[in-house]
């Protein structure tokens, strides 16, 4: 077949699933793993340090099928845990599932079938299920193999950032590609997964989207994305953020930040910066300060064009004094707007 002359037509692919107190759904997880389509696989399950059955379960089911690998860690949380898998996995190819979600059976037989020379990743669809039984799918715009542009334009990457539901050639991530070591960011705890990702395109931007739809994502009340973290987490993943969508625009040919669903990531991740300012309390009007004169202008015209989903009064405070870079009234204002009202600012 043209485009895949020379590939291993049964290679192997790793599927790695970090676990943390999962016990209430890690045997449907496991099971829907187990059942696939597509028989060559290794799972590499990493207990991150669970305090309920979910080591026990993970033994369990090693001792039943060989397939399985069990790595057991103390608590690091989820991105040291697959990067400890991304160092022992054998796979040709490599994917990703979380304990509390499910696939269907054919999860990696359509990454296998989608199999070309000239593509390193290959992105699919997905399931929402909702807490109230409600089903939403994924799906994109535009299928096949993509350039840089339409991958951040037309299917819009950022807004679609999850490790899972994508299939990812090995050799990049276990060797020392292009002088860059592919692993999960272990110092950032929020969009670590779209980070990875787009650390992924800056070194190989040959992707393919499929139509399939075989991850089941369920939407549950717990998230990190209501949680605000120290100042340094929050202001390390802006600026890693800002950092690769410029290495990705210049290897795309245009600013990509330009695009809403780029732009709106970034206004997004500003806020969580500027929120844990005045949350948490750390910093000093003085340091600040400082951070809002540490953003280039740009980054500031793409938060005002983008700005537009953001609560009213944060945006009064933007159209106010972001606009003429007035820093210290903009500290002002957000002391008083976050700090001392609180909940009632939040982006």
């Amino acid at each position: 077949m043209m485009g895949k002359v020379g590939i291993n037509v049964q290679p192997l692919v790793s599927v790695i699933v970090p676990v943390y107190n999962a016990e209430r759904y890690l045997l449907k997880c496991i099971d829907s793993l187990l059942t696939q389509t597509y028989s060559n696989i290794e799972l590499l399950l990493v207990n991150d340090g669970s305090k309920d059955g979910s080591g026990n379960i993970c033994d369990d089911y090693a001792r039943k099928d060989s397939r399985i690998r069990v790595i057991h860690l103390e608590n690091g949380g989820v991105s040291r845990a697959r990067n400890k898998a991304l160092e022992i996995m054998k796979g040709d190819w490599v994917c990703f599932a979380d304990s509390d979600d499910e696939v269907t059976p054919t999860y990696v037989q359509h990454f296998v079938d989608a199999i070309e020379d000239n593509v390193d990743i290959i992105i699919a669809g997905a399931k929402f299920v909702h807490e109230d039984g409600r089903q939403t799918v994924l799906g994109y715009k535009k299928y096949g193999i993509l350039s840089l542009p339409e991958i951040f334009s037309d299917n819009e990457i950022t807004a679609h950032g999850y490790a899972w539901s994508k299939c990812y050639r090995a050799s990049h991530i276990r060797s020392n590609t292009y002088n860059k070591m592919l692993r999960f960011p272990e110092e950032i705890k929020f969009s670590e997964d779209l980070i990875f990702v787009m650390q992924y395109l800056a070194i190989s931007p040959k992707a393919k989207y499929i139509s399939s739809s075989d991850y089941i994502y369920y939407l549950r009340s717990t998230s990190a994305s209501g949680r605000v973290f120290p100042f340094k987490v929050e202001n390390c993943c802006l600026n890693r953020y800002i950092e690769l969508i410029h290495e990705l625009s210049r290897q795309a040919g245009m600013e990509l930040m330009e695009l809403q669903a780029v732009g709106s990531i970034l206004s997004m991740l500003f806020a969580r910066v500027r929120n844990s300012m005045y949350r948490i309390g750390e910093l000093s009007k003085t340091e600040r300060i400082a951070f809002y004169q540490s953003q280039s202008l740009s980054v500031y015209q793409y938060i005002l064009q983008n700005n537009h989903f953001s609560n009213i009064l944060v945006r009064i405070g933007y159209i106010l004094f972001m606009h003429g870079a007035h820093w210290r009234w903009l500290d002002a204002y957000f002391y008083v707007m976050i700090g001392i009202v609180g909940k009632m600012v939040r982006r």
